[in-house]
């Protein structure tokens, strides 16, 4: 080699996920897997309605309701396979949304199993972390969704506002059931009153999901059916009538915001496009 002539640096090597990037998205699929089995164990030990809440509450959903877990359960294990190769799972908005959607699944699964063995309490306490978990997970996905394609926007963020919206409605719900563990009445005027604070707090939780994302599909329909569960499950029990009668206006009048929202919003920005193109360029 020629002196004062430096080495030429040797070519990079081609790229490779690393073990950190592998663990994360096979973490996402194991995860998800564990979600299906876990519900399918909990259906096939007598536990088939995982709600956390008891059968004895005015304000339990009714059954039909919980159908909509199968909903969550297979939207994940379909993105968990979706995300699963590297030139799409290590997508930088994936990476964000991947941890946290993570601990939401750990904790579902997490929850099957305290809502069978430990008292009502301790599976109110995991669906709150469950709920935060997914709060995070939901909002990261919405703020970078620009960057995914269109067939992972649509599976990723659908899965997660419907999984977002029932659980927010739920919590209050499973609070209830936590209530009525710790010695709160469950029949008479004394239970329809305290229930009725909890299913207050779930009509509240139904207003944030509207408010906090803008009302997204997704994420508004699954409170709102949750709330019209509630409604029914109200209707079909004595001493229910008023619980259900306001679960019914809140779940119209929710849904009627967010469609008056989604079309104010809509609006706004066809006016505004109206008004740019209306400036014309400037001589």
């Amino acid at each position: 080699m020629p002196a004062g002539v430096l080495p030429s640096a040797p070519p990079p090597a081609p790229a490779c996920p690393s073990l950190v990037s592998r663990g994360r998205r096979w973490g996402v699929l194991v995860l998800a897997v564990a979600q299906v089995l876990a519900a399918v164990v909990a259906t096939a030990t007598g536990g088939g309605r995982p709600s956390g809440t008891s059968a004895d509450l005015l304000i339990t959903p009714a059954g039909w309701a919980f159908s909509i877990w199968g909903v969550v359960v297979a939207g994940c294990l379909l993105y968990g396979v979706h995300q699963l190769p590297a030139h799409r799972g290590d997508e930088p908005a994936l990476r964000r949304v991947a941890w946290p959607l993570m601990g939401a699944m750990a904790g579902f699964t997490a929850w099957l199993v305290v809502a069978a063995t430990a008292p009502a309490w301790a599976t109110f306490a995991v669906f709150v972390v469950v709920l935060a978990l997914l709060v995070v997970a939901y909002s990261t996905a919405l703020r970078h969704r620009r960057l995914m394609g269109v067939p992972t926007r649509l599976l990723l963020i659908g899965t997660l506002g419907v999984y977002t919206g029932w659980s927010a409605v739920a919590v209050p719900v499973n609070l209830a059931s936590a209530l009525a563990g710790l010695g709160l009445p469950v029949v008479g005027a004394g239970a329809a009153a305290w229930q009725a604070g909890a299913l207050l707090l779930a009509l509240g939780a139904g207003a944030a999901v509207v408010s906090r994302w803008r009302a997204r599909a997704a994420s508004t329909l699954a409170a709102v059916w949750g709330l019209l569960a509630v409604a029914f499950g109200a209707g079909a029990r004595e001493g229910g009538g008023v619980l259900a009668a306001l679960a019914a206006v809140g779940a119209v009048v929710l849904l009627g915001w967010a469609v008056w929202s989604r079309w104010s919003d809509l609006r706004r920005r066809v006016e505004s496009s109206t008004v740019r193109l209306g400036r014309g360029p400037v001589v």
